[in-house]
């Protein structure tokens, strides 16, 4: 007895049906399990270190960032606005062709989207770790370049702020032409590009600009910078004014080059700048440092360091302070930087937010280890006779990065 054709299809189609959603089920689950296999089965900072750091990330960002630094604007906005609203087009679309042609329910039209976004999840999940997340697991730089462990004395903090003191003195810009952002920052990459090479025996590749953002974009939240881990663009807001573009941009860097940490990344940001070719890098760094290392000093010694400062960098300081003044939101700038400290503490950085502040400890360090040659200069008497240590302050967070 042969079967009805009618009820041949409606089997047929209903096979197919049927092997779709397992092979969709069988592939979100998959999905999900790789991503929860990452943080159930973490590999060793070492294997980090030998197989991603200095192995896989160098080929994704030597594919990646040759194409994006050549983009007059920034992708990673693009994706980030485009995106969301290109899933909320699609959806409403499919809705609406399922409810005019194929009749169905609202119900059906509804659950397309929460069905789709199970698989979307753990893809751009696994796309931060491939392309990022990895790197939270490296070894500390304290390894890395072998810092001792001791704390900073204030003879050694006093000899870092006059070295820097002498650098901004020196690289200040004399006229408008010394300011060249472009010119600086490709400076600093290069120069970034020599310390990952003399420092893990393999350069890696760094963007030669930074792109702004639309003006108070990141300002609005209390950031002034951001990488963009899905695209490996660094981005300042474009309101910064040039010295703090420079200072920004060069953190922002450093993140391309490989160092998660925020404190790590000031690190190899001051390093960089310091050693750059360019004076205004110099400068723009040089006085971004030493700000961080006046808020390490007592009260009394803080406005005599300040007071020493050139007329020059008082000016970029307050067009720097209005243009944050200007676009900041309180209330969101607490609730991001909450949200940002979670999600720090989630990707193994256990100060949080608190790790910017590690950068000035660990300079002091770098110092001492010999990587920054800063100018010399005299210790000052009342200094030397204080010898007991003095451990740096890490929980203050610069305002602009």
């Amino acid at each position: 007895m042969n079967q009805d054709p009618r009820e041949e299809t409606a089997t047929q189609q209903k096979n197919v049906f049927l092997k779709q959603h397992a092979m969709f089920i069988t592939m979100t689950v998959g999905l999900w399990l790789v991503c929860a296999a990452w943080y159930l089965f973490q590999p060793t900072p070492a294997t980090v270190e030998a197989l991603y750091t200095r192995g896989f990330y160098r080929i994704i960002v030597g594919m990646t960032v040759p194409v994006t630094e050549r983009l007059p604007f920034s992708l990673a906005l693009i994706l980030v606005t485009g995106g969301p609203l290109l899933f909320l087009a699609l959806w409403a679309s499919n809705w609406i062709y399922r409810r005019r042609v194929h009749k169905l329910t609202h119900w059906r039209g509804l659950l397309w989207g929460p069905k789709w976004l199970l698989p979307i999840v753990p893809v751009i999940w696994l796309w931060f770790l491939v392309f990022w997340g990895i790197g939270y697991g490296r070894l500390p730089v304290e390894e890395r370049l072998h810092f001792d462990g001791g704390n900073v004395s204030e003879e050694e903090l006093f000899r870092i702020k006059e070295g820097l003191l002498a650098v901004i003195l020196g690289d200040q810009p004399r006229s408008d032409g010394d300011r060249d952002t472009d010119r600086a920052l490709a400076s600093v990459s290069r120069t970034m590009q020599m310390l990952t090479s003399e420092w893990e025996g393999k350069p890696v590749r760094v963007p030669r600009r930074v792109k702004a953002t639309p003006d108070g974009l990141l300002l609005m939240n209390g950031t002034s910078g951001v990488c963009a881990p899905f695209t490996l663009e660094p981005h300042v807001d474009g309101a910064l004014p040039d010295t703090w573009f420079v200072s920004v941009g060069a953190h922002e860097l450093g993140h391309i080059a490989g160092v998660c940490d925020e404190g790590e990344t000031n690190l190899i940001s001051y390093i960089a700048g310091l050693r750059a070719d360019d004076p205004y890098a110099r400068y723009a760094v040089a006085l971004s440092i030493y700000l961080g290392v006046v808020r390490q000093l007592k009260s009394e010694d803080r406005k005599t360091a300040m007071d020493r400062l050139p007329e020059q960098a008082h000016r970029d300081i307050e067009r720097t302070r209005k243009a944050q003044e200007r676009y900041k939101i309180d209330w969101f700038q607490k609730w991001s930087w909450r949200a940002y400290n979670q999600y720090l503490k989630s990707q193994g950085v256990q100060e949080g937010v608190r790790s910017y502040g590690r950068g000035t400890q660990l300079l002091a360090r770098a110092w001492r280890a010999g990587y920054i040659d800063l100018p010399e200069v005299p210790a000052d008497p009342s200094v030397q006779e204080k010898t007991a240590p003095a451990t740096l302050d890490e929980s203050s967070t610069p305002a602009m990065q």
